[in-house]
């Protein structure tokens, strides 16, 4: 099964199913665009990488709930 194909609905309903595979793929589809906007506001690399890291921490959370 290619996730790559799968729509971020489908991905994310697989992720709430058991499928952590297809977080890592939501994850490596948006990581680049979420850290960019991230750094455009922070405009330093560690404190960047900081809030990205908990931006997803929350989001697998308020996905779980």
């Amino acid at each position: 099964m290619l996730l790559d194909n799968f729509s971020d609905k489908v991905l994310v309903q697989n992720f709430l199913n058991g499928d952590n595979k297809s977080f890592e793929v939501l994850l490596s589809r948006h990581k680049s665009r979420v850290f960019a906007f991230i750094m455009s506001k922070v405009k330093n690399r560690d404190i960047t990488e900081d809030i990205f890291q908990d931006t997803f921490i929350k989001v697998i959370n308020s996905l779980q709930k």
